[in-house]
């Protein structure tokens, strides 16, 4: 069934609203992306158009997942094209923080835009109700903020206010499109100064430094305690400033404080430091495209090597970067009652940031925040932060934390005093609640098509386990298979435990759903140990055969085999997915058969499953020499629509906008396939393409010709078996050529290929 929204209209084409513009067109709607005329130049379109060629210059890792999402956006100019906004279901505003323009924009907007449409803003700091004075009512009944997280491709976080007038049927409307098909998590938020993340971070941003300073602690100091133990994001505090942008913090800073009581406890934290107000006008502005100097600086040296540098805030010079010491650096992350409990400058720094922030945090619910989850999701969402406050202080754990608050003489929120000590968190009967603001567990939210590991071990779904793999019950006879291995990589052991549960699941009637949730789907073999056996021709041989056998039966097998993959593949993490029966991917999959890059070849059924893939896609006559550039060129796809483009995934396999629907999609592909089982594509003689351009010496040479002369499988009902047993041999005569193992070891030592 189609959604709501078909047509959006986005205003304003700067880096955030071409953002929201590109990614609206990724999750499927039509766009048309509008900003003003530029002075002195021809093209009255020039801004909108501009921001849309950045986009398609940097491919599908920029702002467009693919080709197709690109030819859905549209470009115009706020003078002469407004009328393209009259049949738009959803029209955005991301122009300039100055509300009389706004206003006046909304105005125009209110002329052209047809009824039920709805109109949000993108505003981050002025309140709804002010947005709307003096709007008329068909307006107000239709508009609220939608206030992204910059990029908004790859923030997830969004977070949407009403007004007291806003119809609830127009947020429902938006808050779907934003889920289901940009791929957002969804925070509804009263129409606070800040809303949630901003009105926290903010403070955490300010606390942390001005605490840092208060206690003589040094820039890598803080930096590791914020990002260490603490689980903040991984630059730590002053690391994120220069991220950020050090110029626009006195900005952000003043703007949220105007709109706060004098009672709010950010008060004290309104003002930027002096010693950061100098060093603004120094233009010490953190990382501006190649230039990187703020609290941080990298330098380098006469001869082209890089080094790092941090500034000394009384005296603003630079010194050598200087790694912390401190034994509270050194704990783990979340190992939060350790670092409270550490007598040194860091336990000391850690507690006088975590008291005030996670505090602060118990007073937004429920004035800002109507649950403590809604909280904790904005902040790791917003801010990237490892666990949300209230996470955190389970992990401290309340009684404890409320103790040290008041044996230190600070205020205790009415939020924490009805907590009386319990878990903020608690899992009952296999379902997650959490406490409320009047001190009551309540069923912690999940919407409809939402499933991840931890509902399946919340729920004691664990079919089995062993040292490589997981088993979940998905329900419905569907069987989720997790990978556990270090990078999801597929040692022999590690095939061995698939095959086993594919005969399982065939006994048993189970489909199976192969998922993992952390940033690596699968890594293939392990090139550390393959460089270390490689030359044993009898173990390579082995391992790469039944790789190969494990595969076919995945593809043979007699119940549904789907692959749900997110993040990165590689290699044989790749070849897996190729040999499943449908593939339901996340948006954001980056994969490739990057074997060319270590020296050898696709071999347990890349190259063949990557031509039949070809085949179905652009026809036979172009098979060969696609999939040959695809692999010679080690591509890795930018999106999975790219990976769409390279017949990696075919045009049936599916695509899932928000990670957290990724698990429940595929099993309800796996579903689809018990009522349309797969049918394997049987591939006809491919006419064989011109011999390509090949390297004229050298390794790459024999790698290239290699690689073309795998795909050249003899004509007969073996074909299939034929192209296995040429990967098979050819990937043998590769492994034992030193060029290939210098190869292997360049890319473990250094990341990147070796062209020999």
């Amino acid at each position: 069934m189609a959604h709501s929204i078909q047509k959006v209209g986005v205003i304003g084409a700067g880096v955030m609203g071409a953002g929201i513009a590109a990614q609206a067109a990724n999750g499927g709607a039509t766009v048309v992306l509008l900003d003003i005329v530029p002075d002195g130049v021809e093209d009255r379109d020039a801004i909108a158009k501009g921001a849309r060629e950045r986009f398609l210059k940097a491919g599908a890792n920029g702002g467009f997942m693919g080709t197709e999402a690109a030819n859905r956006l549209s470009v115009g100019n706020t003078e002469d094209h407004m009328d393209l906004l009259s049949d738009c279901d959803w029209i955005v505003e991301v122009i300039v923080e100055r509300l009389d323009i706004k206003q006046d924009l909304f105005k125009r907007i209110e002329a052209v835009r047809k009824d039920g449409s709805i109109v949000s803003s993108n505003t981050s700091t002025i309140p709804l109700k002010n947005l709307m004075g003096g709007m008329p009512e068909r307006l107000r009944k239709d508009f609220i903020v939608t206030h992204y997280f910059n990029p908004p491709r790859h923030m997830r976080l969004l977070e949407i206010v009403k007004g007291e007038d806003t119809q609830q049927s127009a947020v429902d409307r938006v808050a779907e499109f934003n889920d289901v098909h940009m791929g957002k998590t969804v925070i509804h938020c009263a129409d606070r100064p800040g809303f949630i993340a901003n009105r926290l971070g903010v403070f955490w941003m300010q606390a942390a430094v001005y605490e840092a300073q208060r206690n003589a602690l040094s820039i890598e100091d803080a930096d590791a305690i914020m990002s260490g133990p603490c689980g903040y994001p991984s630059t730590g505090i002053f690391g994120l400033w220069d991220l950020c942008g050090i110029n626009l913090m006195p900005d952000v800073t003043a703007s949220l404080a105007s709109n706060l009581p004098e009672t709010d406890a950010f008060k004290p934290y309104k003002d930027v430091m002096p010693e950061v107000i100098e060093m603004v006008e120094k233009g010490y502005h953190g990382r501006k495209g190649r230039v990187y100097q703020g609290f941080y600086r990298v330098t380098k040296t006469d001869d082209g090597k890089r080094f790092k540098e941090t500034i000394q805030l009384d005296t603003l010079d630079y010194k050598p970067f200087e790694k912390s010491t401190l034994a509270s650096t050194q704990l783990k992350k979340g190992q939060l009652k350790d670092l409270i409990t550490s007598t040194d400058k860091g336990g000391v720094y850690g507690w006088k940031v975590l008291s005030q922030v996670l505090s602060y945090a118990t007073t937004l619910v429920p004035d800002v925040a109507g649950d403590i989850t809604s909280v904790d999701k904005a902040m790791k969402l917003g801010y990237n932060w490892a666990f949300g406050p209230f996470e955190m202080i389970d992990l401290i754990g309340t009684d404890i934390f409320v103790a040290r608050l008041e044996a230190d003489g600070l205020p205790v929120s009415d939020f924490l005093k009805k907590a009386d000590g319990r878990a903020l968190y608690i899992t009952e009967n296999g379902v997650e609640k959490c406490l409320n603001a009047n001190g009551e567990y309540e069923t912690v939210a999940q919407a409809d098509g939402v499933m991840t590991l931890a509902d399946l071990q919340r729920a004691n779904a664990l079919v089995s386990k062993t040292d490589n793999l997981n088993i979940w019950d998905l329900g419905d006879d569907v069987w989720c298979l997790e990978f556990r291995t270090k990078m999801n990589t597929l040692p022999k052991d590690m095939l061995q435990d698939i095959d086993a549960t594919v005969k399982q699941a065939e006994q048993a009637g189970k489909a199976i759903v192969l998922y993992n949730e952390g940033p690596v789907f699968a890594a293939g073999a392990n090139l550390a140990d393959l460089i270390e056996k490689v030359e044993d021709r009898a173990f390579v041989e082995d391992y790469i055969a039944y790789g190969q056998q494990v595969f076919m039966r995945l593809k043979n097998a007699s119940v549904p085999i789907v692959g749900a993959p997110a993040g990165r593949a590689f290699g044989g993490g790749v070849e897996i997915l190729l040999h499943c029966h449908a593939v339901q991917a996340h948006s954001e999959l980056y994969i490739g058969l990057v074997e060319n890059n270590v020296g050898i070849i696709p071999a347990w059924g890349g190259t063949k499953e990557l031509l039949i893939r070809s085949m179905e896609a652009l026809g036979k006559d172009n098979a060969i020499a696609h999939t040959y550039k695809v692999i010679q060129g080690a591509m890795v796809s930018g999106s999975a629509l790219h990976a769409q483009e390279l017949c990696y995934l075919r045009p049936t396999d599916g695509i899932t906008m928000n990670r957290d629907r990724l698990l429940m999609d595929a099993k309800k592909r796996a579903l689809e396939l018990r009522q349309n089982p797969f049918k394997p594509t049987t591939l006809p003689a491919l006419p064989k393409p011109q011999d390509p351009a090949f390297s004229e010496e050298g390794y790459q040479a024999t790698l290239e010709r290699t690689t073309f002369d795998t795909m050249l499988a003899s004509d007969h009902d073996g074909w299939e078996n034929d192209l296995l047993a040429r990967e098979l041999k050819n990937v043998l005569s590769l492994c034992g050529q030193p060029q290939a193992i210098a190869r292997m070891q360049h890319m473990l030592k250094t990341g990147k290929p070796l062209k020999n």
